[in-house]
């Protein structure tokens, strides 16, 4: 046997072994102890409905993945030795006609909460203080468990942990921002006063075709809402433009709700037939010249509504998390705020160090905002490291 083999923290399964994996067993070994797979309702009509089926799918295996890492699952840091990410929750159950997971990932399935508290302080204990919890959809975290409001309960665990600066969690749906969920994030010093709610379109026509449901004036109200709860908390979504079937006069309703909404960031992605996925069979596609069009106008008028708001940030002082030396220029380095998450938004430049000759990079620092542009700032070190 390799030496490498004796040391490494992986089993390898055997022919035999791996040939024994049946449905739900791969669970009993990972975070769900009990005989059978815990399940939503939801995902138990969708199931029903045939939302999980593979009879099409080409080159696929016919079972579908049940297995769930836990704690105890070695754990290699590809993110800085600062942040971290945990999933809490596998598969997806949403219907929606544009997306393929569940057809990979199979039902929703939550870890253990008490699993996910184990994990994020064993992460604090190696040095990391920013934490991102993700999943499909972390909103639905621990109802096939029968934990009500799981997020916001596992959110108020989470924030005990002494040593964790930064707490944040990325997907959020729509309809499931339940108050206390919003309150959970408003009373907690270190949960990030950020929320990321992918909400793909604004036409209730275009959501309709999409099996998602609501539309402008719905959202709005739930944006007003989460204002309302957490001030000044920042927004990020994300919209699909060139849906099969969307009109010139949906796209001008999602073009007249991102005026409105102003979200602190905003992606747009050019819809693309994805094999397998309800959309494929649509007709009315739209021409791919048109689609790309309307993506550039999004994209410029999200860029004036963030310049905007950027400039207003102008004399704030903000705890910021040095990163490092900019891949620009080494005579810049790069930080981000509570209301930049990870990998996925602007960056603040910090080229000012104060009365430091260097910076620490994964330490935190207070600095005042100088310079603001359509997407990324300019900061001054007034103290730190904290």
């Amino acid at each position: 046997m390799p030496a490498s083999a004796l040391t490494s923290p992986f089993n390898i399964l055997t022919g035999a072994q791996a040939a024994d994996t049946r449905p739900g067993r791969e669970s009993l070994s990972g975070s769900h102890k009990t005989q059978s797979t815990p399940s939503r309702p939801e995902g138990h009509a969708r199931e029903q409905q045939g939302r999980f089926r593979r009879d099409d799918w080409q080159g696929a295996t016919h079972l579908l993945p049940t297995y769930l890492y836990d704690e105890s699952t070695p754990r290699f840091l590809t993110t800085p030795k600062s942040s971290a990410y945990i999933k809490i929750a596998e598969g997806c159950d949403h219907p929606c006609t544009f997306c393929v997971i569940p057809n990979l990932r199979g039902k929703f399935r939550s870890r253990r909460f008490e699993s996910v508290v184990a994990e994020a302080q064993q992460l604090v204990a190696r040095g990391v203080s920013e934490i991102t919890l993700i999943g499909q959809d972390t909103t639905c975290y621990g109802e096939d468990l029968g934990i009500k409001d799981g997020l916001a309960s596992l959110l108020d665990a989470l924030a005990a942990i002494e040593g964790l600066r930064w707490l944040r969690f990325l997907y959020a749906y729509p309809n499931r921002i339940t108050g206390r969920l919003l309150s959970t994030i408003a009373r907690h010093d270190n949960i990030c006063k950020y929320l990321d709610v992918p909400l793909q379109h604004a036409s209730p026509q275009v959501l309709k075709t999409m099996k998602r449901g609501a539309g402008a004036d719905i959202f709005l109200k739930t944006l007003n809402k989460i204002r309302s709860a957490v001030p000044g908390i920042a927004l990020r979504t994300s919209f699909i433009v060139g849906f099969p079937g969307e009109s010139l006069r949906d796209f001008e309703i999602l073009e007249e709700f991102i005026g409105e909404a102003r979200f602190d960031w905003l992606g747009v992605f050019s819809y693309s037939d994805e094999e397998g996925s309800g959309a494929f069979s649509l007709d009315a596609k739209v021409p791919r010249r048109t689609i790309e069009s309307r993506k550039r106008r999004l994209m410029k008028l999200q860029q004036s509504i963030s310049k905007r708001a950027k400039q207003e940030w102008i004399g704030r002082e903000l705890l910021l998390l040095a990163e490092g030396e900019s891949d620009e220029t080494p005579l810049l380095w790069e930080g981000r705020t509570q209301f930049h998450a990870p990998e996925i938004d602007g960056k603040v430049y910090i080229n000012d160090f104060g009365d430091l000759e260097t910076l620490e990079p994964g330490r935190f620092y207070n600095a005042v905002v100088t310079e603001a542009h359509a997407y990324d700032i300019v900061a001054r070190v007034v103290s730190g490291p904290l």
